[in-house]
């Protein structure tokens, strides 16, 4: 079983078909899975729980591959999960997400992944459920390509000198969907790149970002505070530079990290 073997039945042997039993074949014991400030380690004691809990809130929950590629080692899924709520009956969501799963030629041992999980509150507190947008026709077919000439230091070089978040202008589509105006605005940024995937003149990237925040979260107050932010997603490389970025972020960390705004009741 190569890579892509494994993500195929991970998608829909495990994820799509809720069936532990193939978690268990796939996933090492000491599976560790990284999204925003949390660490979960361990398939049985920690991983396998959090599933479960995921898919009691959403019984049906299902998962589509939108955009997909690999080295061979590491393979970065786009994706949607999708389903109605047990908790709030009656409500339905569908949220993007960006991962990326280590393969070490027996088993998946890591993950690092971003899930809007702020959009699926606003759509679980009482606002129309988003359409899960188009599904890859054949992720896997042209999945894995020669890493092209200098598109790691391109992306590298992108995000050492980036200083603001949101990027400045560009190609850059962050968080896409209703909500994607409510972004924490960061200054004096510094980045860590956590993985960064390679293939053809693509990158698949996990990063995390240290800053000054300085408002763009509706209902929050905190300017000045200094806030850590998690950012997955792809990007294109050309002529040595990024010139284009999709990404998703990990909106509600930002949010625990502030105080909400106090509003008098009149």
């Amino acid at each position: 079983m190569d890579a892509l073997a494994a993500i195929r039945r991970y998608a829909f042997g495990f994820v799509n078909s809720h069936d532990f039993d193939v978690c268990r074949q796939l996933m090492s014991p000491d599976y560790t899975l990284h999204m925003g400030a949390d660490v979960v380690r361990g398939r049985d004691e920690h991983y396998i729980p959090a599933v479960r809990h995921q898919m009691a809130q959403f019984p049906n929950l299902g998962f589509a591959i939108h955009d997909m590629l690999t080295d061979g080692v590491w393979t970065a899924l786009c994706f949607s999960e999708h389903g109605t709520s047990a908790k709030d009956p009656g409500r339905a969501a569908s949220w993007l997400g960006v991962s990326m799963y280590r393969f070490d030629g027996e088993w998946l041992t890591e993950c690092w992944v971003e899930q809007d999980h702020y959009a699926r509150r606003k759509q679980l507190a009482g606002q129309t459920a988003v359409t899960v947008p188009p599904v890859a026709v054949d992720p896997w077919h042209s999945a894995h390509s020669t890493p092209g000439a200098g598109v790691a230091e391109a992306v590298t070089g992108w995000w050492k000198e980036l200083r603001t978040w949101p990027p400045p202008s560009g190609a850059y589509v962050i968080d896409p969907g209703p909500y994607a105006a409510d972004q924490p605005r960061l200054e004096e940024l510094e980045s860590t790149l956590d993985v960064l995937v390679v293939s053809g003149d693509r990158a698949a990237f996990h990063a995390t970002l240290r800053g000054r925040y300085i408002g763009g979260l509706p209902g929050f107050e905190g300017a000045g505070q200094a806030v850590e932010h998690h950012v997955a997603g792809f990007a294109t490389a050309a002529d040595g530079a990024v010139s284009g970025l999709r990404a998703v972020t990990h909106r509600v960390g930002v949010q625990r990290q502030l105080r909400p705004r106090h509003v008098p009741i009149s």
